[in-house]
């Protein structure tokens, strides 16, 4: 009898659960297919399968945080391996026949079974005792009784799975192949005083064997409404992860948009959420909400209201309250988080002092119930994007750093939806700071967002002997000066010390002179696509006139955006950022350190986000310092990858932030490490580094200068 039963209780139980979760994926892959944007990601399958390996299998990024990682991974290549027990559960429920011990390799099997049990179950303690007592700051703003939930979830199921074992070896079945089950074994002598053959000990194992498949398959239905869906769509998300270079932003296709036959096509960026590409939406499905990103982002560690965590989870909760219905059709708890500032918001009803029957699916975290209510109303009763899930101040408080990029160990892409929304809220609204519509306004009007006259552009070079590429057309390389080292006073200290490093080195360069305008950047992230590609496209043209294929360029930005974005323009060429040539003339012996010249100083360098964490380059800069005669060089806390941004980037040069600000922390870690020099590769990060300084008062102790500027200081004559 049991041998009929079994098989069509699996049945129900399975195909229940088959239902359920198909219907909610289902829904899930459709807000996938409502999206508007295209965005292929079918191409270098051999790199997607080697990410895939690297970031799945390996956990390379979790594993870079000890602790969390290696618990992680204890949970993850355990349920690996006990993935094989569930297949043999689903067999055991089909066929009472079966004999596992009969399969090749079964007693290794079980002992790998037995021994993830126990790994699995302290991977589990240890997570609990991080969500429980460690709390560290980065879980602030995530679900916590979800996380509990599924972490008791999981604990339960594999104990049921060991009891069922444990049951099978008290009774004696030789398929339970106890003399490779360790743990287990302990366990069943526990029930044998319930005799081998008793009925106690059949109902009990019945028992623990169908509550483990009810948990397996009840957990499988409550994955689609989890934020542990990512155990599922992480695979996927990144295996579909970015092939092209990091640095480079995706071209908007502004004719098409313009002259798109859909009106509801007719729009720049995304101000709603179903302007977003299926990859988006993907990346919002995958949020595990482990917080990395929040710990790294520079705006949040200032006092912002920006976390990329809880930007990724509100657009996620937007997408699942559309999905249900909308505003109108959920409520929601709410409270606000503890000692939090400014005031963040979490979604549940753990704290005394939450709020209940919230209309919505969620609360934002940096909108109060009532601004929540306000916008609703504003919008004809729908939760609108902006102001009802983002507000536009959590947009541009970001400096595109990209540290929750290199953080999030799913490879979630927050940068580019920033911008995209950016972008419509510039293009299609018109709305931004008035200091970055004033910057868009002088790269119109004069070529460089400064606002001085476009005339002057050369005039640093005036009494340098620096040759212009219209008189020298056959130069080998070009060397792009950039909006700052032009304009500002102090940035210009980078141009004449690079000059005068290429002079010695008789490296054959020119420059464009007045035929040089602004490259873009700077209003590509602000938002105004249309501008940045006139730009880029005046730009390509003239470099084409004086058939250029080498440049170097001392802006990182202006390095970025040649190397990783004029390409779509047909601008290819040869890239070098100044550190770059620099440690490669002193490799090669065409330029000499004079030891007299010793710079008897500490010395720490700060990574330019720009070369650093988008292009990579992280080694040039510091070998020429540790070249210079009498400079010791030191890392700050946060350096390399993990270095901590200025503050400038995005177009955050050309606004006013609010104290306290990203520089003034960023001088704090320079601080720390007792060095009196600072060395930079950027001419945004010399301007906020010199504020830094100066607001702190620190001009007695620390002073900062270009990694070109140290060079040249100790350049042998001759």
């Amino acid at each position: 009898m049991t041998a009929i039963l079994s098989p069509v209780a699996l049945v129900l139980l399975a195909g229940t659960a088959l239902v359920a979760t198909g219907m909610r994926w289902w829904r899930l892959l459709g807000l996938m297919r409502a999206t508007q944007r295209k965005d292929p990601r079918l191409d270098r399958l051999p790199d997607r399968v080697r990410g895939f390996v690297v970031y799945v299998l390996a956990q390379a990024r979790l594993l870079r945080w000890p602790y969390a990682g290696v618990l992680h991974a204890m949970i993850f290549w355990g349920f690996v391996v006990l993935l094989t027990a569930i297949v043999q559960a689903i067999v055991e429920a089909v066929y009472q026949g079966f004999q596992f011990q009969r399969l090749p390799g079964s007693g290794a099997i079980a002992f790998l079974q037995d021994l993830f049990f126990f790994i699995v179950e302290c991977g589990i303690v240890l997570a609990l005792v991080n969500r429980l007592l460690v709390r560290p700051q980065r879980f602030r703003g995530s679900h916590r009784r979800d996380a509990l939930l599924i972490l008791a979830w999981i604990g339960g199921l594999l104990v049921f799975m060991e009891m069922n074992y444990a049951t099978r070896i008290a009774e004696g079945a030789p398929e339970a192949l106890g003399q490779w089950r360790p743990v287990a074994s302990a366990i069943a002598n526990v029930f044998k005083p319930l005799g081998a053959d008793s009925q106690a000990l059949i109902v009990l194992h019945g028992i623990v064997f169908w509550t483990h498949l009810c948990l397996i398959f009840g957990f499988l239905v409550y994955l689609g409404y989890s934020k542990h869906l990512h155990i599922v769509t992480a695979v996927f998300n990144v295996l579909f992860k970015n092939e092209k270079p990091k640095g480079a932003l995706p071209t908007l296709d502004i004719e098409a948009v313009m002259n798109a036959e859909d009106p509801a096509a007719q729009h720049f960026g995304a101000g709603e959420i179903d302007h977003f590409s299926w990859k988006d939406m993907l990346d919002l499905y995958t949020c595990t909400e482990c917080g990395r990103c929040q710990t790294h982002c520079p705006a949040y560690n200032t006092g912002k209201v920006l976390s990329p965590k809880t930007l990724i989870t509100d657009m996620r909760d937007h997408a699942y309250e559309n999905l249900a219905g909308g505003y109108a059709k959920t409520t929601h708890s709410a409270h606000a988080v503890e000692d939090a500032s400014p005031p963040m918001w979490t979604t549940g009803d753990h704290d005394p002092g939450a709020l209940h029957d919230l209309p919505g699916h969620f609360q934002p975290s940096w909108i109060a119930p009532d601004g929540v209510a306000g916008a609703v109303e504003k919008n004809g009763g729908e939760r609108p994007l902006f102001g009802g899930t983002i507000l536009d101040d959590t947009l541009w408080a970001c400096t595109t750093c990209g540290a929750c990029m290199d953080q999030c160990p799913v490879l979630i892409e927050h940068v580019p939806k920033i911008l995209e929304m950016r972008r419509h809220l510039v293009l299609d609204e018109s709305r931004m700071p008035r200091q970055a519509e004033t910057a868009l306004r002088n790269i119109e009007n004069v070529a460089n967002p400064y606002g001085l006259s476009h005339q002057t552009r050369a005039d640093w070079a005036r009494d340098l002997g620096v040759q212009f590429a219209s008189d020298k057309p056959d130069a080998e390389y070009l060397y792009w000066v950039g909006c700052a080292a032009s304009f500002d006073d102090r940035a210009k200290t980078i141009a004449t010390a690079l000059v005068k490093i290429l002079q010695a080195a008789g490296v054959d360069f020119a420059i464009l002179g007045t035929e040089e305008k602004c490259t873009g950047d700077p209003a590509r992230r602000i938002g105004n696509e249309y501008l940045f590609q006139e730009r880029a496209k005046e730009n390509v043209e003239v470099l084409k006139q004086h058939n250029v294929r080498k440049i170097i360029a001392s802006c990182p930005h202006c390095f970025n955006t040649f190397t990783n974005e004029y390409g779509d323009f047909g601008g290819h060429y040869e890239v070098f950022h100044h550190t770059q040539i620099i440690d490669s003339l002193l490799k090669a012996g065409r330029i000499r350190l004079d030891e007299a010249k010793q710079q008897r100083e500490t010395i720490t360098y700060h990574d330019s986000c720009y070369i650093g964490r988008w292009n990579d380059i992280f080694a040039p800069p510091r070998e020429i310092l540790e070249r210079i005669p009498g400079l010791k060089v030191v890392e700050m806390a946060r350096s390399k990858s993990e270095g901590m941004c200025c503050g400038a980037g995005g177009g955050r040069m050309w606004m006013e932030e609010e104290q306290p600000r990203v520089n003034h922390r960023r001088v704090d870690q320079a601080v720390d490490t007792k060095a009196s020099k600072v060395a930079t590769a950027c001419p945004f990060c010399l301007a906020m580094f010199d504020e830094g300084i100066a607001t702190k008062q620190l001009g007695g102790q620390l002073a900062v200068d270009d990694v070109a500027v140290y060079v040249a200081r100790s350049l042998a004559e001759g």
